[in-house]
């Protein structure tokens, strides 16, 4: 004589999850049994109306891997099981239900690309796949992700070939973080892509472009930065008394001309990158700027900033760093101006005057 199981579906996908854990040291799934009616009561599970909306395991050290049924519990929202060591791939049916909006999968060992079929969960406002072994390309679904306003976090992966150029349709508001990945080629001079730190792609040795640290190949100087772009020509143009040496000298000097200018971009565009995102608390919560009107003032009086020495007085978190977004203006006598959003401190506007060794000097409005 057999006994039937009296645990609901929801209890069923569970108790998957469960059998899927090779390792349970903290002992969390001890008291889910069949014999339960419903999961309800269990460690790290939460319903609504008798129904599994809540999934979470963070930081209960669970070895094994993720099963497909859990893509079976079609009323969840939350499922939260970061900082284990599952591995394998992730299922393709964890992304069935409709109604997620949260999930972290972030510090285990997941391992393969990420299923297409997460362009279906429309709800979706927080994904967190970092610190895992995930590799491929970067999925253009995740740009189909609409409902996203806080975090998209691939960050800590193995993730190759180049950023696609969808990823700036992502919505400004949400923090974007590709670094220590393997991405190559050019970051995209498009949409929100623009409006992220370089430390969101920090680490992709490969990677070139504003806003990354690594200035392209093909990089130009702009206007905004050289004040006399022709300086820059008489510098690519031989030096007639170097063309009456030898060859081997001519090529030698013309080579260390190019490495000596090709230095001096890599140091102005690290320091622009850097500088952006250290920024003060204005001391008025009520000025309004309009970008026309400020450019031109700029231009024309170039006076009303406040010459500062980064380190004196500044109170900035690397977190406000990151969340920073960053727009180029125009120019001033001072340097290139920019208007810059900080969650902690509003909108601002700064100008990069110069940097010399760790002084970093500021003009800000």
């Amino acid at each position: 004589m057999t006994l039937c199981s009296s645990l609901n579906s929801d209890g069923l996908s569970l108790l998957a999850l469960k059998s899927a854990v090779e390792n349970d040291p903290t002992k969390v799934m001890n008291h889910w049994s069949e014999s339960d009616q419903t999961p309800c009561h269990w460690s790290g599970v939460a319903c609504t109306n008798g129904r599994v909306t809540s999934l979470n395991l963070f930081g209960k050290s669970l070895s094994g891997y993720i099963p497909s049924e859990l893509g079976l519990l079609d009323s969840l929202n939350r499922l939260d099981l970061a900082h284990n060591n599952f591995s394998k791939p992730v299922p393709v049916r964890l992304f069935e239900p409709t109604n997620l909006r949260y999930i972290d999968l972030s510090h285990n060992s997941l391992s393969g690309p990420i299923p297409d079929q997460i362009r279906h969960l429309k709800s979706l406002n927080h994904l967190d796949l970092s610190s895992n072994r995930l590799n491929g390309s970067l999925p253009e679904s995740l740009t189909e992700l609409g409902s996203l306003a806080g975090t998209l976090n691939l960050s800590c992966n193995r993730f190759a070939g180049e950023i696609p150029p969808s990823y700036g349709r992502l919505p400004l508001h949400v923090t974007l973080d590709l670094s220590q990945n393997n991405l190559t080629g050019k970051v995209p001079q498009v949409g929100s892509l623009l409006n992220q730190g370089p430390f969101a792609f920090a680490g992709n040795s490969h990677l070139c472009g504003f806003p990354s640290q690594t200035p392209c190949e093909d990089f130009e100087i702009p206007n905004l930065i050289a004040a006399k772009p022709e300086s820059t020509q008489e510098l690519q143009k031989p030096n007639p008394s170097v063309i009456s040496k030898e060859e081997g000298h001519e090529k030698q000097t013309t080579g260390s001309v190019t490495v000596s200018l090709i230095s001096g971009v890599s140091v102005v565009i690290g320091a622009v990158s850097l500088s952006v995102w250290l920024i003060r608390r204005k001391q008025s919560s009520s000025a309004v700027y309009k970008t026309e009107t400020v450019v031109a003032e700029f231009d024309e009086e170039g006076q009303d900033g406040k010459f500062v020495a980064f380190g004196e007085g500044f109170q900035l978190e690397l977190e406000d760093l990151l969340r920073a977004s960053a727009y180029v203006i125009g120019k001033s006598r001072s340097g290139i101006v920019y208007r810059v959003v900080v969650e902690t401190v509003g909108p601002c506007m700064i100008s990069v005057v110069g940097v010399h060794c760790e002084d970093c000097f500021l003009l800000l409005w």
